[in-house]
């Protein structure tokens, strides 16, 4: 692999905490304070379309007529299409070469990735992911700035677009930072340190299904691992989350949130009713929302106008049945793949990749009440790490 196209996914995996910021792009953006310069936004955007621009040579020396090309091209080509046919054609389209631009470098990565760039690739993401988590529990201590801790009613939310999209976040940063923290027994600093960050950042988020996640990702590492000790942690872990909702979380949960919720999933399916094929196109769910909501649900000007706030719905929504089919057997085949991979692996390596593994399923588990922006770079990219881990026992 060229040094261009190493550095290219080295920014690819740095920059996935700041894509929240690109909210700041939309005129039609939801009512969310942002929280750094339109011009800054605008400059990393350009960065993360340079760093795939990096990449794309690397991308087309690995394309091949088999089912791992498939699995991560396939997610782009089914948000092209219903970009094409949607109601935001721009949008829709961009968003389209975005998510086959990052599907091509998970490609590039998991077969055409060497020791240097996995190495590289993943001490920028734990370094990225402390960073991140350390700047999120800054701002909640200082309550600054003031705007954005009341918006999210005193939650960590960081450069996030909210605090259910940094515990998403946060788990792939788990899923990635404790298999490695445990196999050097602390000894990888940066590691123990990010999961340390981690898990206190989840913590801080109050994020209820994004606890029950983290659980259901623990579950499904000591089950592919055979390691009966975490499933007993998995329960001590969900335990101590059902105590914390109860003596704090519901102190920085707004009632009113969970209604919202419940009419964006019934406006989410009639959409789908309406546009069974090809839905609305992507991010165009707030362009019909008017039409589609009950007559009770809350104005166009609110935060659930703006997506279904359900991962699955909102593929059914606004990239219809075709979407929703290809993007399921696009990560039953990625995952599937995965899992072959890792164990025949090395010992170590076969850790980072189950782990990474593990992360992408909680992330789907979190995405089933939450519509999570960071879904696809997040799903794409750490699938790939596991997979180039497995293949080259970058950590043997």
């Amino acid at each position: 692999m060229s040094a261009t196209a190493r550095l290219g996914l080295i920014v690819l995996f740095a920059i996935v905490p700041l894509y929240g910021t690109f909210a700041a792009l939309d005129p039609d953006r939801p009512p969310i304070p942002p929280l750094v310069p339109h011009a800054v936004t605008a400059l990393l955007a350009l960065c993360a379309l340079a760093a795939l621009a990096a990449v794309a040579p690397a991308a087309l020396g690995a394309l091949r007529r088999d089912a791992l090309t498939l699995g991560f091209l396939a997610p782009g080509a089914a948000t092209l299409l219903a970009g094409l046919a949607g109601f935001d054609p721009a949008l829709g389209i961009g968003l389209g070469v975005m998510v086959t631009g990052i599907g091509a470098a998970g490609l590039a990565l998991a077969r055409g990735g060497d020791l240097d760039a996995v190495r590289a690739c993943l001490r920028a993401f734990l370094w990225s992911a402390l960073a991140a988590c350390l700047v999120a529990l800054a701002m909640l201590a200082t309550h600054r700035p003031a705007a954005i801790y009341a918006y999210d009613n005193g939650r960590a939310v960081g450069t996030f677009l909210n605090p259910n999209e940094l515990a998403a976040y946060t788990l792939i940063a788990l899923g990635v930072a404790v298999p490695i923290a445990v196999r050097t027994r602390g000894r990888d600093r940066l590691a123990a340190a990010c999961a340390v960050a981690a898990l206190v950042t989840l913590g801080a988020t109050f994020s209820r299904w994004g606890a029950l996640s983290a659980v259901c990702g623990v579950a499904v590492y000591a089950l592919v691992t055979r390691a009966r000790v975490l499933l007993v942690a998995a329960a001590v872990v969900a335990v101590a989350g059902i105590g914390l909702d109860v003596t704090a979380g519901a102190r920085h949960h707004n009632p009113r949130d969970t209604e919202a919720r419940e009419v964006a999933w019934r406006t989410g399916l009639t959409t789908f009713e309406r546009f069974p094929l090809l839905g609305v196109g992507p991010l165009a769910f707030g362009r019909t929302y008017d039409v589609m909501r009950p007559p009770d649900a809350p104005g166009t000007k609110t935060a659930v106008a703006f997506d279904p706030h359900s991962l699955p719905i909102a593929f059914a929504a606004e990239g219809g049945i075709i979407a929703l089919v290809t993007l399921t057997a696009s990560f039953a085949i990625l995952l599937g793949r995965l899992l072959h991979d890792a164990r025949v692996a090395r010992p170590f390596s076969r850790a980072v990749a189950l782990g990474a593994g593990a992360a992408v399923v909680a992330l789907t588990v979190d995405g089933a009440i939450n519509t999570i922006s960071l879904y696809f770079p997040l799903g794409l990219q750490f699938v790939a790490l596991g997979l180039a881990a497995a293949r080259t026992d970058a950590f043997d």
